[in-house]
């Protein structure tokens, strides 16, 4: 009797570890594992940059203390830290924005002889007057005009070298003479000497001068860095550098006090 036909026995296929050996198995499963979670990674931590930057405001957070206090530690690429936007280069108007009210606090008085305290109240000099966006406007003298804007905050240069940085931060210290002290155990300028750090009195706002000098390109240059807390929540510094040699001449002084008699913060 003829045995009914058969289907076809299909095949036999060998293991896959026949095929493939085990440690490229490992090494293929291992390699997928970490792509994987890369890309848990990346979702999870991809936006924390721009997270931070927006809580920030865009900028970073003034690293000195009772005002946007300068971090006057590094040279000329460095500086005050100012955590709002970038402000606009627009100067308006002529003559204005000068003879700001004065005030007192118990501090030392800083020698309006010397150019160092910027007493309002004087003749102005007021040539123009720049707005920044931040809110803030200051006067400008004679041949001085508005250089740039970046995280720093904004730059300003007048005639013989004569250099203004203006910065701000949300979050001041309460301690400006402390703050600009521990500040200067970092100090890294070529040749940094320190003249004074002290409160003085500035418009009733809680103030100190760190004034110094330094050598840049074979030129000693001295500057002020006045830092004041306008309230809880706004701070400013006003950084100003000229020739060392130029310090006791009446270009300077009238530079410095026309700045700060100008100056007006965000109301």
């Amino acid at each position: 009797m003829t045995p009914p036909d058969l289907p076809p026995r299909p095949v036999p296929r060998a293991p896959l570890t026949d095929v493939v050996p085990k440690r490229t198995l490992v090494i293929i499963a291992v390699a997928v594992a970490l792509v994987v979670l890369g890309v848990v990674l990346a979702l999870v931590f991809g936006d924390d940059g721009d997270s931070k930057a927006s809580a920030n405001g865009g900028g970073g957070k003034t690293s000195a203390g009772a005002s946007a206090s300068a971090d006057t530690r590094t040279d000329e690429k460095d500086g005050t830290r100012a955590d709002g936007e970038k402000s606009a280069s627009a100067t308006t108007g002529s003559g204005s924005g000068a003879g700001a009210e004065t005030g007192k606090t118990p501090s030392a008085q800083a020698s309006a002889t010397g150019g160092s305290g910027g007493e309002a109240g004087g003749d102005s000099k007021v040539a123009s007057t720049y707005k920044g966006s931040q809110g803030y406007s200051i006067g400008l003298p004679e041949g001085w005009k508005f250089q740039s804007s970046g995280s720093a905050g904004d730059r300003f240069t007048g005639p013989d070298g004569q250099k203004l940085l203006v910065a701000w931060t949300s979050t001041p210290k309460g301690d400006p003479v402390t703050d600009w002290k521990n500040q200067e155990q970092g100090m890294v300028r070529s040749q940094y000497k320190r003249v004074r750090i002290e409160e003085v009195n500035y418009r009733g706002w809680n103030t100190a001068d760190w004034e110094f000098t330094y050598v840049e390109g074979g030129t000693k240059y001295r500057t002020i860095d006045r830092g004041f807390v306008v309230n809880d929540h706004l701070g400013h510094a006003l950084m100003y550098t000229a020739k060392a040699s130029n310090w006791d001449s009446e270009l300077r002084k009238d530079a410095w006090n026309t700045l700060t008699e100008s100056f007006k913060p965000k109301s």
